[in-house]
């Protein structure tokens, strides 16, 4: 098991990415502290988790809190006493529309959840993975973080968001030992309700499996690594 005794947050847990990452790392030997606002698809994921033989706890939260963040690794350090992994996953594009149809709800909901939770989880685990002298973070990204997309403005704002404040990370962490990267991630089919049939037809999607074998893959750097020998962000993942 490539993951056998390590911890892992998994924020956005309760569908999509998240919820195959979950089962992902669980087959793969890691606990599972899944997170997400939804408790009844949490608590399904756990008993899925369960039935396979693996162990994980699901901790309800809303990643836009900072105080429901605070909550959800101090209760992991209460349970397990380590968190080598925070993998953040929340988010979502929510809503297409031109600029002058998003309202200032829609504003603060978007950056808040892509981008604010992100800050808000790394800023809460730090402090522990510090503390070990090891961690790895890994945020979602995505391609509209790089190339403004029409018609989807808040989100690429929130993604450009996310890429920059993993490239501060990245060189601010390194030399506690703690990696942080991202997966910068092109259309996964789980969030294309918006697009009709033949749109999604003519495009090349991603599954929430291919991404979650990147995260995977990402995490299984030795736990003995010294990171502050590496490239920054030498693992960093286009699908």
């Amino acid at each position: 098991m490539k993951l056998k005794g390590r911890v892992a947050i998994i924020t956005g847990a309760s569908s999509g990415v998240g919820y195959a990452t979950a089962r992902i790392f669980a087959r793969e030997g890691a606990t599972v502290i899944v997170a997400a606002r939804r408790r009844d698809r949490l608590e399904h994921l756990i008993a899925e988790i369960a039935g396979e033989g693996h162990q994980g706890f699901s901790i309800p939260t809303d990643v836009t809190d900072p105080a429901q963040v605070q909550r959800l690794v101090e209760s992991t350090m209460s349970l397990l006493g380590r968190i080598d992994m925070l993998i953040n996953c929340a988010g979502g594009m929510m809503k297409i529309s031109p600029i002058e149809q998003f309202n200032d709800a829609d504003w603060r909901s978007i950056i808040d959840t892509n981008l604010g939770g992100v800050f808000y989880t790394i800023r809460a685990v730090v402090p522990y993975m510090k503390r070990q002298r090891s961690g790895i973070i890994v945020n979602l990204g995505s391609r509209v973080g790089r190339v403004g997309v029409a018609n989807i403005s808040p989100f690429s704002a929130a993604k450009f968001g996310v890429a920059g404040l993993t490239q501060a990370l990245a060189q601010e962490l390194r030399p506690h030992n703690i990696y942080v990267t991202n997966i910068v991630s092109g259309m996964i089919n789980a969030d294309l309700a918006p697009l009709n049939p033949d749109e999604m037809t003519r495009r090349r999607l991603l599954t929430t499996d291919d991404v979650a074998q990147a995260m995977l893959w990402v995490c299984t750097l030795p736990p003995s690594l010294r990171v502050d020998e590496l490239p920054i962000m030498p693992r960093q993942v286009d699908l």
